[in-house]
């Protein structure tokens, strides 16, 4: 029995000391002393630097607060913390929340749900896996992309701001607007959250065949006018671009619903002529033996109807088999070429090598590509993640500066769903709410 004993305690100090080493990184990167003493005057203590610097001032050092004035305020004495979810700093009942603190002379930024973030771009500031600010970019994104970019236009094979300069749409695809996982998610207070990480694109899925489709007989067609004409509006009013987008399907053939495409982009071509933000996606992802002559002629019939009411808008033309050929279309392009981009989609768990030649073989050809929709599963949008396929994808979109879009803002109980399927909220995702693509994602919108 005391054999026993001694066993379990020595199991216990093993434990003990595996916790204190998975956690030291961090704990001493926040608690590491600086070199310095605290002194005292008449107005109170204050903490000078050993190496000559000055002093302290508007910081926490070793856990206690010195104020704008370089003096230490004892009402704000605080400690770090740590719980499975991760690092956070405390000070009586208050701890930051979206907010930088400085301590020890090092700089750490807090999340909304007040954990410390680490190993993520934050605006065109970088924290390392300790959670400390390392780096600083030159350029970050704007505020108000719309504003700073205005009307995007193609010049060669490249999308660009109204001035010419290069730009690099990242964005996140609704579900299908009207169905249950992702209906809800299409909300100001949610494309905030999104624009906060770094998101400058929002595309509506409006599906045309399925359940609640666009052409079809049952559905209340006035309902979905109203989704489109609000997540624009909400788009709009933060500044971020907008991608309608006919998301034919099971239909395969964009032609198979040609007459109420005429109708539904002479419409909302019409109706939003004066936007600068707004790009139209004609068919998504034609498939089941649908050549390119079949969208070629459906383009080339869209376009001019578009070009009727809006001279310059960017126009997306999905592909064949599932907009994965975009150097078929680049060896035989659309009639009216001016603002016209051609789709690819990629999966990353099935989409490789082949794809990207795809796509690298179509620039060389004159045509530019956008990457409408995508993400780090199978194509079903279900399946493991590969990360190492997933940072191939990455660095090759990044290197060619292409745009690109993540699939889907919803909570689906598949892979390529943003949302965990148990996470009922709309809006203020924390990453415990998010599913490990989203993650991926979330992570390189802050990137760029």
């Amino acid at each position: 029995m005391k054999q026993k004993k001694r066993i379990m305690a020595w199991v216990m100090v093993l434990m003990i000391v595996f916790t204190v080493y998975q956690v030291r990184d961090v704990s001493e990167a926040a608690t590491k002393s600086v070199a310095g003493a605290w002194k005292k005057d008449s107005k109170g203590w204050y903490y000078k630097f050993s190496d000559g610097s000055g002093y302290a001032k508007d910081e926490w050092i070793r856990g206690s607060y010195v104020n704008k004035k370089g003096y230490w305020e004892k009402k704000w004495d605080g400690e770090w913390k740590q719980n499975k979810k991760g690092w956070w700093f405390q000070a009586g009942t208050w701890y930051p929340k979206n907010e930088w603190i400085q301590y020890n002379r090092k700089y750490y930024y807090f999340g909304a749900d007040g954990y410390m973030l680490t190993d993520q771009w934050i605006g065109k500031y970088y924290v390392d896996k300790n959670g400390v600010w390392t780096k600083t970019r030159s350029t970050t994104a704007p505020d108000n992309p719309v504003k700073a970019w205005g009307a995007l236009q193609v010049k060669g094979t490249d999308l660009c701001s109204s001035t010419g300069a290069k730009v690099q749409l990242k964005g996140v695809s609704t579900f299908g607007i009207i169905w249950d996982e992702g209906r809800d998610n299409i909300n100001l207070e949610a494309f905030k959250t999104l624009k906060s990480w770094g998101v400058n694109t929002i595309r509506l899925a409006v599906y045309t065949e399925e359940y609640g489709g666009y052409c079809r007989n049952d559905v209340d067609r006035s309902r979905l006018d109203g989704i489109i004409e609000n997540g624009v509006s909400y788009a709009t009013q933060l500044g971020l671009y907008v991608i309608i987008d006919w998301h034919i399907l099971n239909d395969n053939n964009p032609n198979t619903h040609i007459s109420e495409a005429k109708q539904f982009f002479a419409k909302y071509s019409k109706k939003y002529a004066g936007y600068n933000n707004i790009l139209y996606e004609i068919c998504n992802e034609p498939n089941g033996g649908t050549s390119w002559a079949d969208v070629k002629s459906y383009a080339d019939t869209i376009i001019p109807i578009i070009r009727q009411n809006d001279d310059d808008a960017v126009i997306l033309v999905g592909t064949p088999t599932w907009s994965q050929k975009p150097d078929e279309a680049a060896k035989n392009p659309v009639n009216q070429k001016k603002n016209v981009m051609y789709v690819a989609h990629f999966y990353a768990s099935e989409h490789g090598s082949d794809l990207r030649n795809a796509i690298t073989n179509a620039r060389k050809m004159g045509a530019p590509v956008f990457i409408s929709e995508c993400s780090v599963t199978r194509a079903s949008g279900d399946g493991e993640i590969n990360y190492t396929a997933a940072n191939e994808w990455k660095k090759f979109v990044n290197d060619n500066n292409l745009s690109f879009v993540e699939w889907s803002l919803s909570n689906k109980a598949e892979t390529s769903a943003m949302i965990k399927s148990g996470c009922s909220k709309h809006s203020g995702w924390t990453d415990s709410d998010l599913k490990d693509s989203a993650l991926f994602f979330k992570k390189w919108f802050g990137e760029n």
